[in-house]
């Protein structure tokens, strides 16, 4: 498309988009002298001569109806935070759930009250505090419902104080949120977005202060205001956690227990009430959660989340379009498998660490009063050494696998009206022992109309790879849309370009360049009870994909999804994907220029879930799969079982079996006597077993023992080989060597947790895993596990001590003058 129609297309939807507002509630928070006991009493005199937030309204399953029981929320403040006094009635207190799990669950069986805060009330970014019936505490943020399609972000932890307290009314719920743990404009008068969410877990049935239609696409921009406060005076934000760590491991490589410990800090410090530093020093991540790691036959990177605390914190602003992917800090050296290759004889390598060793990373972010978001990351990697050693003399040298490593990022996003935005943004990432440095810069904007029904929206970003002595390598991408995103029915149309050039890589996440694709979305809902339903989902995906190059014809995938609930809480979908006609596939050659015609494919997906307020329950996935030619086919079976034995103890158990019969796929590139690839495909049956079980105890909310197992299987006999025609066709080939796999994954991970003081924490863990590849295929499950437990394993025994010091508090032990 060109600039000249991009251009008209701005000028003709531009008259939708004049910014108002809609009607919300206001409530006033009180000031106080005296700091409130937070004991879950309510029992001082502010609490009775403040006013109320009352008359809720059902979120679901009634959206627009009243509330089941009353609710009451009160706020208090001072100069060192917030109060939130909040009743929940109920006739039956003996009747509300009291399940107690971890900081942040997944889902709990207990009643809940929460709290959304938007400080600087722009429709986008907001603040989270939920608290269990049970005294289990969650926070979130949003970091904007357009922005990123992230919805709540539950890895955002703040430290802030609460109590739950069953009385013989029901319920009530105190907070104190500090003025540390949020943002807010420098201004003498606060007016925040507030909305207040009630749950009723036994009538599945959520309410709100101020009315959220689900119609709307989007929460925050459907907030109340919280008015009255006024002067405050911020004491000073500044925070230290320390750690210390001790570990005593062992590998395969090594087969020696080895001791070591670790220790650094984490440091936050309010520069203003709107902006914030975060560093971490020699951090270390030695006890995060291990990935379910699977074997990849795609010639695609797998995207594995980020369980780092520090990368899932306040990463709201940085986390883009897919140019900053936290995990490519910290991540393997480049070199890594190049170790071997440098190997003299008689030599073998004894240490190759497999990620590098971050120095430090640090943060600034933060909101200016007139809605403009600064974020600034950067995080520093040390020389990463691998060692050899010398098995006659015994001698050793080191090889460096990755150089000092610098990584940036810079982004402004500006908040508009209506939950609109737009950004600018850059990522830099510096290797200077080899001369390398990797930018992407680019803008990203959303703009919607002012009933906030219509938006039209993209990015566009320039990627610039320098490398010394050597011309930069440019590419380009952008992406426009434009759709109905409020209503029972949506609809969304979207144009992907991006050149062969592209390569946000270096710090994003870009699964292929080299495309142009036009995509059509609709959806069709039904949000409110009818019949024997509570809601009714429909979406409907059609693409047409291309090559940049050439606009050559890719794929034309078709997706369907439906979600129905009942009224007894009972979920149901039914899911399809197609691809009607034979499709050109670029990549699965993994040789730039050649192509495989992948024949039509069909799938279809059934999948249910039962009510998770019962005891036990268990959700069943079947997917039957088909392809139009080379009689492929095949089906994937998964069942997850949750017992909840007590308010304290629970079990997950989930297994899945997959077989894919007679699916083909790239083997093996190699050159022929013309200097010509070879591309040899083989044609297999891809069988692939997991297991998981995962039991949790509570000893109470903040004290816990957590077990996880998970042993992956995937077992791949090839009968047949080909090698690609330059037509994209297959043609058979005699080839005699062994490409099978039998590929096993096996992790054990046992973690004791006792949140001994807000913000500090004593965890012990044992982690142990086994990975173990071979081309002799087992086809005896129990032989096969066996065989698994007995191979060398990587074992860590840890523990770890974390200490939260808050400057605020030693200046209220200072003696007065």
């Amino acid at each position: 498309m060109s600039h000249r129609y991009f251009i008209l297309l701005f000028l003709l939807i531009l008259p939708l988009f004049i910014f108002a507002g809609n009607d919300k509630k206001r409530v006033d928070a009180i000031r106080i002298k005296t700091p409130i006991q937070i004991d879950g009493e309510l029992k001082e005199e502010a609490w009775k001569n403040a006013p109320v937030a009352s008359d809720f309204i059902e979120y679901s399953p009634y959206n627009g109806h009243p509330s089941l029981f009353r609710t009451e929320v009160r706020f208090l403040y001072d100069n060192t935070g917030l109060y939130i006094g909040a009743k929940m009635f109920d006739p039956t207190p003996d009747s509300i759930p009291m399940q107690t799990g971890l900081r942040d669950p997944d889902d709990l069986n207990a009643d809940d009250f929460g709290i959304l805060i938007s400080p600087f009330n722009d429709g986008i970014n907001a603040f989270g505090f939920v608290l269990y019936s049970s005294d289990v505490q969650a926070d979130l943020k949003i970091p904007s419902v357009s922005t990123n399609n992230n919805g709540n972000d539950y890895t955002w932890n703040a430290v802030w104080q609460s109590k739950a307290k069953i009385t013989k009314d029901g319920w009530v719920a105190e907070f104190r949120i500090p003025y540390s743990a949020i943002r807010f404009p420098k201004t003498s008068v606060q007016e925040w977005g507030i909305n207040c969410y009630r749950d009723i877990r036994r009538f599945r049935e959520r309410s709100t202060w101020n009315f959220i239609n689900v119609k709307t696409d989007g929460e925050a921009n459907q907030e109340g205001l919280l008015t009255g406060i006024r002067d405050i005076v911020p004491p000073i934000r500044l925070s230290l956690s320390p750690y210390l760590s001790g570990y005593l491991e062992k590998s395969p490589d090594t087969r020696t227990w080895e001791l070591s410990y670790n220790y650094g800090a984490d440091l936050k410090y309010g520069i203003n009430q709107s902006f914030t530093l975060d560093m971490t020093l020699i951090p270390d991540f030695g006890q995060v959660p291990s990935d379910d790691k699977v074997y990849n036959f795609s010639p695609f990177e797998i995207q594995y989340d980020e369980k780092r605390q520090f990368f899932t914190e306040g990463t709201e602003l940085f986390n883009k379009s897919g140019i900053f992917y936290s995990r490519r800090i910290g991540s393997q050296p480049k070199a890594y498998e190049s170790v071997n290759d440098a190997l003299g004889s008689n030599e073998k390598v004894v240490d190759n660490p497999m990620q590098v060793k971050l120095v430090n990373a640090s943060k600034i972010s933060g909101r200016t009063t007139h809605g403009l978001g600064i974020g600034f990351f950067n995080a520093m990697a040390s020389n990463t050494l691998a060692t050899i050693r010398d098995t006659v003399t015994g001698n050793r040298r080191k090889f460096l696998t990755q150089g000092f490593t610098n990584y940036n990022m810079i982004v402004f996003d500006q908040a508009l009206k209506n939950n609109s935005y737009f950004d600018l943004l850059n990522t830099n990432y510096y290797l200077p022992t080899e001369g390398y440095t990797a930018n992407v810069s680019g803008i990203q904007f959303r703009i919607a109309n002012k009933k906030y029904t219509w938006a039209f929206g993209g990015n566009a970003f320039v990627s610039q790879k320098y490398h010394s002595h050597a011309k930069p390598d440019l590419g380009y991408h952008y992406s426009l849309s434009y759709g109905k995103i409020s209503g029972n029915f949506l609809f969304n149309y979207n144009q992907v370009v991006e050149t062969d050039r592209y390569d946000p890589n270096d710090m994003g996440f870009n699964e292929s360049n080299n495309k142009f694709n036009n995509i059509l979305t609709f959806n069709y809902n039904i949000y409110q009870p009818f019949g024997k339903f509570l809601s009714f989902y429909n979406y409907l995906r059609i693409a047409y994909n291309c090559l940049y190059n050439g606009v050559k014809y890719a794929s034309i995938p078709i997706d369907f999804q439906s979600h129905l609930t009942t009224r007894k809480h009972l979920d149901i979908g039914l899911n399809s994907s197609i691809l009607p006609l034979p499709y050109h596939d670029y990549f699965e050659p993994r040789v730039a220029g050649r192509m495989y015609i992948q024949p039509a494919e069909y799938n279809i997906v059934f999948w249910i879930s039962p009510d998770y307020r019962k005891k036990f329950i268990v959700d069943a996935t079947a997917v039957y799969y088909w392809a139009s030619r080379n009689h492929s086919n095949g089906y994937h079976l998964e069942l997850s079982l949750r017992y909840r034995i007590s308010d304290k103890f629970t079990i997950n158990y989930m297994a899945s079996l997959e077989l894919i019969r007679n699916n083909t796929g790239y083997v093996l590139d190699s050159m022929d006597n013309n200097n010509n690839h070879v591309i040899i495909f083989g044609k297999r049956d891809i069988q692939t077993i997991i297991n998981m079980f995962h039991a949790n105890y509570m000893f109470n909310s903040n004290m816990s023992l957590d077990l996880r197992l998970r042993h992956y299987w995937v077992k791949t006999p090839y009968s047949t080989f080909y090698t690609l025609r330059n037509d994209g066709n297959l043609d058979p080939y005699n080839y005699k060597g062994n490409q099978d796999i039998n590929c096993n994954i096996f992790t054990i991970e046992f973690n004791y947790t006792w949140i001994f003081a807000p913000g500090s924490e004593l965890s012990l863990m044992w982690k142990q895993s086994v990975n173990k590849i071979s081309n002799v295929i087992e086809h005896n499950f129990f032989n096969n596990l066996d065989q698994t437990l007995g191979s060398p394993a990587t074992n860590s025994f840890s523990i770890k001590v974390l200490y939260y010091l808050d400057a605020l508090y030693f200046r209220k032990k200072q003696p007065r003058q």
